[in-house]
């Protein structure tokens, strides 16, 4: 398919445009026209454009193309220590891919009454929730919310053990949900509420030092 489509969309943008060939053929006109613009505008929805990561190889980029609504201090829903929320509203038209923030490995996937019967944090309620480390042993958390409509999510790939390249698109969820990214303390984070972000470009910040003097984590921002 010449222009990128997410794979999660592709058999609806091909059944549509067999109908449309098969309907404008059959001498339905209007109702051809229709299926070809219904078809262009799933593909707009389902878009998959190319993402380039930034340079920085140990920043944190955005999972999701959206607007910044909060950054706070809390608690990480399954270590239970102090961590930085970033909380991010996805952009009505998306994008609706899904993005991993950094090289990471799946430590556990959590979406309470669905895919498990855990007792799960408070913070993850009505979300579909992966616990995530670094070769280091960094602890995040990536939850998706799950309670908005329409709801399309598919992140079939994203389980325990299997580990995310820093800035690869990891799945799909739509329609203008919400995603959190919480860090360990210390981070630096570097957006603001308001900020627009997109998915695998947009630096968040950097993980913290690994140990007094280490930059290891740390992240500049260019001039």
């Amino acid at each position: 398919m010449l222009f990128p489509v997410a794979k999660e969309g592709r058999l609806f943008v091909i059944v549509t445009a067999w109908m449309a060939v098969i309907t404008l053929l059959s001498g339905l006109a209007d109702l051809g026209l229709f299926l070809v613009i219904l078809m262009l505008a799933l593909m707009a929805l389902f878009r998959d454009l190319r993402r380039r990561a930034p340079a920085q190889a140990l920043g944190l980029v955005a999972p999701v193309d959206g607007v910044v609504e909060s950054v706070e201090t809390t608690t990480d829903p399954f270590t239970g220590r102090e961590a930085e929320r970033i909380r991010m509203r996805q952009r009505y038209l998306g994008e609706y891919n899904i993005h991993a923030p950094q090289e990471v490995e799946v430590r556990e996937r959590v979406w309470p009454g669905q895919e498990s019967d855990r007792e799960p944090d408070l913070q993850l309620a009505g979300r579909l929730a992966f616990a995530l480390a670094t070769d280091e042993d960094d602890r995040m958390t990536l939850a998706l919310s799950v309670t908005h409509w329409p709801r399309f999510i598919r992140m079939v790939e994203v389980l325990p053990g299997n580990r995310l390249g820093r800035g690869k698109r990891i799945g799909f969820a739509g329609f203008g949900g919400r995603a959190e990214l919480w860090l360990p303390r210390g981070s630096h984070v570097m957006v603001r509420p308001g900020q627009v972000v997109l998915a695998g470009t947009t630096l968040l910040g950097g993980l913290p030092p690994r140990e007094p003097g280490d930059q290891g984590g740390a992240v500049e921002l260019a001039e």
